[in-house]
């Protein structure tokens, strides 16, 4: 077979640690792995020593929605990569409502062709949508109808993604019947490089706090503010960037630009905790910065959701779950975020979501769904 590994969508170098984790596990196998340059210099950065297939440079257009042109230029950059390389399955590191739709055309123009389509972010299936048929026509609801074919299969990174989908939201009008019988789901993978020694746990006079990744309205930054003004007693601080409109005015401290990667987990190894306050809008979403909690074993104080809840239900708890701001100010106010025996379980379980996660556990099952010798 002739496997072919592509970022279609992800110009810059946000996914660089998860592409790089999917295609470390998939050489030796995949034929090629296309992406824009710097995408594949972050990969390479994270582990210079990890062998990779040969890299295509690709075109990638800026993130800003769901447009024709964005639809035509991956269109002529995947049909070029399925000829060039002659391929037989295609995986897609990533995907928006476009890249369902010139999927689906790729598998009438080469029949045969296999399509894997990792889905990060599936937030735009669930609430809202637009009334304009313009966008419509186009959007993650009517990417998913075309995506029901038998040789596309969508790849969803956690269990409680894959449950949602089958149980078929309200909002969701039914447009999983198909999909969901053919979605798959691969564990958010982690990097054991990444993973720091372990030095015993003291907390200090103030608890350092931390936001793993950027601030965002939908990952509960508007809550985690009003909990850091009350509980002025911990020091707060946001481990990347902050989304529009809280850059304009920095509430805590966050980084001025997007860190690379070493600077990132070494600002995250400070804190003594992780904050999460994952919104409804974010359920049907991964959380990298969660794996990344888990990889440096830094435990998280989480508002209840369906992500926190099912990785503790299967690993052990990850941290205090709090079921909502008022219980998580309490809690922020009380001793036992200072108990080190505690502290340790947490860890523990932290180590063994990590471990289920790296390369090597991971390889027997993805592997074998591209067919690839395990």
């Amino acid at each position: 077979m002739s496997l072919v590994v592509v970022d279609p969508t992800y110009r810059g170098t946000e996914h660089a640690p998860i592409n790089a984790a999917f295609t470390q596990l998939l050489t030796p196998g995949a034929s090629c792995i296309a992406t824009t340059p710097a995408m594949f210099r972050a990969m390479v950065a994270i582990d210079p020593s990890a062998p990779l297939p040969a890299h295509e440079v690709i075109d990638v257009l800026p993130s800003g929605g769901v447009t024709l042109r964005r639809m035509r230029v991956q269109w002529r950059v995947l049909s070029a990569l399925v000829v060039q390389h002659k391929a037989t399955a295609l995986l897609l590191l990533s995907a928006g409502p476009e890249t369902l739709f010139v999927a689906r055309a790729l598998t009438t123009r080469h029949p045969g062709l296999r399509i894997h389509a990792i889905m990060h972010n599936m937030s735009d299936m669930a609430g809202w949508r637009s009334r304009d048929p313009r966008r419509r026509w186009i959007d993650m609801r009517a990417g998913l109808r075309w995506a029901d074919h038998p040789a596309i299969t969508l790849v969803v990174l956690e269990d409680y993604i894959a449950a949602a989908a089958r149980d078929g939201g309200s909002d969701w009008r039914g447009i999983w019947r198909g999909v969901a019988n053919r979605m798959q789901v691969w564990p958010h993978p982690t990097l054991a490089q990444e993973q720091p020694k372990l030095a015993p746990w003291t907390p200090g006079a103030r608890l350092r706090l931390t936001i793993a990744g950027r601030a965002s309205r939908d990952k509960g930054f508007d809550t985690i503010l009003a909990l850091a003004a009350a509980s002025p007693q911990h020091d707060w601080s946001v481990t990347g960037r902050l989304d529009p409109p809280y850059d304009a005015a920095p509430p805590m401290p966050s980084a001025a630009e997007r860190l690379s990667r070493p600077d990132y987990l070494t600002a995250l190894r400070r804190a003594d905790y992780a904050v999460v306050a994952h919104q409804p809008a974010y359920d049907l979403t991964a959380s990298g910065s969660i794996l990344d909690c888990a990889t440096n074993r830094i435990p998280v104080i989480a508002l209840r959701s369906p992500a926190v809840t099912a990785l503790s239900a299967h690993y052990g708890p990850l941290g205090p779950i709090v079921p909502d701001a008022e219980a998580a100010l309490a809690l922020l106010d009380s001793p036992a975020l200072r108990d080190t025996a505690a502290y340790s379980a947490y860890q523990r379980s932290l180590e063994a979501l990590h471990q289920s996660r790296t390369i090597a556990a991971l390889a027997p099952l993805i592997r074998g769904d591209l067919g690839l010798a395990r």
